[in-house]
């Protein structure tokens, strides 16, 4: 009977979905070490390896400190509302060297890129996701160190406050409900001044997972109505983790991931 064979199959999917459980839970990551080899240099570089990244990581990320100072001294805050002049583009290239020696210095030796950047005239927001660590701000060496949205709390943090200050960065408080408001009307602006302004750089998912699903976007990069370009980014070391029950010395002992440059895309069509 069609209708017998019809119950039949839902059961049959019914059972393969109780075997399949349920699905994973993208904020847990567990790292399980297989055999002695993986045990020994996961220990031996974690002992050895980490303390001298760490050390020469910390250096030059101090290095960058006087130079994201000097690229902002002297000028207002009206100033800061407008794009840095070339002039002083000598500092924002001094940093970015500065970074990417700081990542080279944790382990990250090689950058693996896919696909073309877009100009800002064609994309003037990038994506970047999934976003699974700290480590991930290494996107910003090959964008070209362009401006991101963070908290006005991170001000107050040494070297990285005054690297916010330097890119111009998009800052918002969680305290002032006028706050958000501004920033929505700061990406809008900057979105659409025509090349003007660099691209803005989101995290879209808004927080860090374990890298093997995409959250759901927050609706920021996409309030200005204008194209995006998504970039991809992977880890090849399956046992990284900055940010998950794996302590940080894993990520400081693998290599970087590729990251793949998605073609631009409408907003309409990412939300």
């Amino acid at each position: 009977m069609p209708g017998t064979d019809i119950m039949k199959r839902r059961a049959v999917g019914e059972e393969e979905e109780e075997e399949e459980g349920p699905p994973p839970n993208p904020f847990i990551h567990e790292v399980h070490l297989r055999g002695a080899w993986q045990h020994i240099k996961f220990y031996l570089l974690g002992v050895l390896l980490f303390p001298l990244r760490f050390l020469l990581a910390t250096i030059f990320l101090f290095l960058m400190w006087p130079f994201a100072v000097l690229r902002v001294i002297g000028l207002t805050e009206e100033d800061l509302q407008q794009p840095i002049t070339h002039r002083r583009r000598f500092f924002h290239h001094a940093i970015r060297v500065l970074s990417r020696l700081m990542f080279f210095a944790s382990g990250f030796y090689r950058i693996k890129i896919k696909g073309q950047r877009a100009s800002s005239l064609e994309a003037p927001i990038l994506l970047a996701a999934p976003h699974s660590t700290f480590f991930d701000t290494l996107v910003l060496v090959p964008c070209d160190l362009p401006p991101v949205v963070s908290r006005v709390e991170n001000l107050c943090i040494p070297v990285i406050g005054a690297l916010l200050r330097f890119n111009q960065s998009i800052l918002v408080s969680r305290h002032d409900p006028s706050s958000r408001k501004k920033v929505v009307e700061e990406v809008k602006k900057r979105a659409t001044s025509r090349g003007k302004w660099p691209q803005v750089l989101f995290y879209p998912e808004g927080t860090t997972a374990n890298g093997k699903v995409l959250l759901k976007f927050k609706p920021g990069a996409f309030i200005a109505g204008v194209p995006v370009q998504p970039i991809l980014i992977r880890y090849p070391n399956k046992l990284v983790s900055g940010t998950f029950s794996v302590p940080v010395m894993s990520s400081l002992c693998c290599f970087p991931a590729p990251s793949y440059w998605c073609p631009p895309s409408a907003s309409s069509d990412c939300t």
